[in-house]
């Protein structure tokens, strides 16, 4: 099981993102104000919602090792090819694709960790 912080404006988009991850056996924690919890295994952003990109440099200042997956509608801006995320899923996704992506990126920070 993986903490995950779920960082995305739009309701709708949280509750499907956090009911599919819970599916999976993670705990999400939904981003509110600029403070990100501790304890986060995975970060999964959507790039367009206010504040992400800084809280995104932040956590990945803090913790190098911090997988991101970012969800979007958008081709990857550049500002985020430079934080090098584990997964780029373009919306509409899969409910497949976005745990396929989940799962790699945590498989990869557990293998790197070890």
């Amino acid at each position: 099981m993986a903490r995950v912080l779920i960082a995305e404006p739009y309701p709708e988009v949280r509750e499907l993102l956090s009911h599919i991850l819970t599916r999976l056996g993670h705990e999400t924690v939904l981003q509110s104000s600029g403070n990100a919890p501790r304890g986060i295994d995975l970060l999964l952003a959507e790039p367009a919602s206010p504040g992400t990109l800084e809280l995104a440099q932040s956590l990945r200042a803090q913790r190098p090792e911090l997988p991101i997956v970012v969800v979007s509608f958008l081709p990857q801006p550049a500002t985020w090819t430079a934080l090098a995320p584990a997964a780029y899923v373009l919306k509409p996704f899969t409910v497949v694709e976005l745990e396929a992506a989940v799962e790699s990126a945590l498989v990869t920070r557990r293998s790197t960790a070890a």
